[in-house]
C-alpha cells in the first residue's frame, strides 16, 4: 500500500478528536499539537472551537456539494510545483502551471493550500 501524506489540518483534526474522546485538556491539546506541527498549527482559538464540538459529539463527514473534484491535485504534481518552485524562486504560478500541465487555478490551489506558499508572483 502507497503512503500518502496527510494535509496537516486534516492530521490535527484527527489528533483533536482523539484527544477530545481521551479527556484530554484544550490547553494539553494545544501544547501537543504545536509540539508535532510547530509553524503549521492550528490557533488556539480553532483547536477551542473544534474541541467543542468534537466533546458535543459531532462528527466530521464528507459534505455532498456540487463542485467537480480536484483531479489535478495529486501528489506527483505537488512535488513537481515543489521541485519548479525550489529551482526558481521567481517563478509566476502560470509559468507553473503550464509547465506542469494543470490549470492556473489548480497551480494556485497546489501553491497556496499544499506547500503553504503565499508570496508568488500571480501573472
Amino acid at each position: 500500500m502507497s503512503e500518502q501524506k496527510v494535509h496537516p489540518l486534516i492530521a490535527q483534526c484527527i489528533v483533536i478528536i482523539f484527544l477530545a474522546r481521551e479527556g484530554v485538556t484544550t490547553g494539553e491539546i494545544c501544547q501537543r499539537l504545536n509540539a508535532q506541527f510547530s509553524d503549521k498549527t492550528l490557533s488556539r482559538t480553532h483547536v477551542f472551537a473544534w474541541h467543542k464540538k468534537f466533546k458535543e459529539g459531532e462528527r466530521v463527514e464528507n459534505q455532498q456539494h456540487d463542485c467537480r473534484p480536484w483531479t489535478r491535485i495529486t501528489n506527483k504534481n505537488i512535488c513537481v510545483v515543489k521541485d519548479i518552485i525550489d529551482d526558481d524562486r521567481r517563478a509566476r504560478v502560470s509559468e507553473i502551471a503550464q509547465k506542469v500541465g494543470i490549470s492556473y487555478e489548480s497551480c494556485q490551489a497546489i501553491i497556496t493550500n499544499y506547500l503553504q506558499f503565499h508570496f508568488l508572483r500571480n501573472i
